[in-house]
């Protein structure tokens, strides 16, 4: 993706406005973030730039889409669950990375897992979230974070986030920038990058393209466990409330080659672009990686899918 096509989508290189009113969607404020809200008024999805209030949500960050929305009204992500008060919805984070300053080598952990890098210190934290677009069957938001260590920007994320309905779906179009003036490696792991915790609060079970999938669970210290490269992947829970809702990630192929972390005691969908090997973003040059979140009620919609990634990953 060329620059200019990345700002275009971005919308706040020049200023856009928001566009708010009767019939179209709306982006409103919050204690922790602001909520993206249907032209009928009802949520959609929020950002959360904080901790939210009465959520025990462990580590330095906050910022994710927390919650996500299927076009019923139900839930599909989760928020510091029991098993990791670190995960946070739909969430950006590496865990092992080296930021290469005149100084030296500085490390640094924006996961929160603090195994192979220092957590302390090291912040995500919001600088703008806006509406740049909205009509009556879609909206674009622009988020810009700082990735800091006590206090020095280190790298900058630029989130371009467009959502839309289709197939009976919500899609959660993401397009991310990072940028820095100084090389940063994201050392191989198991599980990094794009993160998206899905709630399992009942039966569930994941799927491909292919089917159900019964590969052995992924391991978080051997990456070649990893679960292999795919167009998407999908996590499928029945709620104790009886209520059955299907989360699908959808990766691209103009990004690094990834093999998928999935231990199924955590149910997130994760695609790991270090896992093969050490990744490096060159100064000055920005990385841009590309994502598409579908959410629908019921169990998992393959044909769907199928045809809502294909259109995704033709996509320059």
């Amino acid at each position: 993706m060329e620059r200019r096509d990345f700002l275009s989508i971005l919308g706040v290189a020049a200023g856009a406005p928001s566009t708010h009113g009767a019939g179209v969607y709306t982006l409103e404020a919050d204690n922790a973030g602001k909520t993206l809200k249907s032209p009928d008024g009802k949520p959609v999805l929020t950002y959360l730039t904080d901790k939210p209030e009465g959520v025990p949500l462990a580590g330095n960050n906050a910022c994710c889409f927390h919650p996500l929305y299927t076009p019923s009204g139900e839930r599909v992500t989760d928020i510091a669950p029991p098993d990791h008060r670190d995960h946070r919805g739909i969430f950006f984070a590496w865990q092992s990375l080296d930021f290469h300053r005149p100084q030296g080598i500085v490390r640094g952990d924006f996961w929160g897992w603090g195994r192979f890098a220092p957590t302390d210190g090291r912040l995500i934290q919001n600088r703008d979230l806006r509406l740049t677009n909205s009509s009556p069957n879609s909206a674009e938001i622009a988020v810009k974070n700082d990735w800091s260590v006590n206090g020095e920007t280190m790298m900058t994320e630029s989130l371009a986030a467009k959502t839309t309905e289709s197939h009976g779906a919500r899609i959660l179009d993401l397009v991310w920038a990072f940028s820095s003036d100084g090389d940063v490696v994201v050392n191989k792991v198991a599980f990094t990058g794009l993160c998206v915790r899905c709630r399992k609060d009942g039966t569930y079970w994941f799927s491909n393209k292919d089917g159900r999938v019964d590969l052995p669970d992924s391991n978080a210290l051997k990456p070649e466990l990893n679960w292999p490269s795919a167009d998407w992947y999908a996590h499928t829970v029945v709620l104790t409330t009886g209520k059955t809702i299907t989360t699908a990630l959808v990766d691209h192929p103009a990004n690094p080659k990834s093999t998928w972390h999935e231990p199924r005691s955590v149910s997130f969908l994760d695609p790991c672009i270090s896992a093969l090997g050490d990744v490096t973003m060159p100064a000055g040059k920005p990385m841009v990686l590309r994502y598409r979140v579908i959410a629908h009620d019921g169990d998992v919609n393959r044909a769907a899918i199928n045809a809502l990634a294909a259109e995704w990953r033709s996509r320059n």
